[in-house]
């Protein structure tokens, strides 16, 4: 009984440990499922925001990392999983197009 307990405590730690991505993770992120070809240009500033800018032309401007995951699901929402050739975040909208040519603006 008190294997289990070591086990399920175990298993917590490890699964608290892989759920904060660092910003090498996002850079993969942003690699494989937004820009769906090489990243150019990854860069965080000093008050967050995140500009990347791929090899096929697509740039993207956020107000932070976590953003990331909002783009993913943008992506396959509103992109059907296809991809975004531009992204930009204001504090009320978040403005994106498809690779399809779609362009779209929704309130956060």
């Amino acid at each position: 009984m008190k294997r289990l307990g070591f086990i399920a405590i175990a298993l917590s730690a490890l699964a608290a440990g892989c759920s904060s991505n660092t910003q090498q993770d996002n850079f993969r992120e942003a690699s494989f499922e937004l820009c769906n070809t090489e990243v150019e240009l990854y860069s965080v500033s000093d008050d967050g925001r995140v500009r990347i800018s791929c090899s096929d032309g697509s740039k993207f401007a956020l107000d932070s990392e976590e953003t990331l995951e909002t783009m993913r699901d943008i992506n396959i929402d509103y992109c059907d999983g296809e991809g975004l050739g531009k992204f930009s975040e204001s504090r009320k909208y978040y403005s994106f197009k498809c690779k399809s040519g779609t362009l779209l603006s929704i309130t956060k």
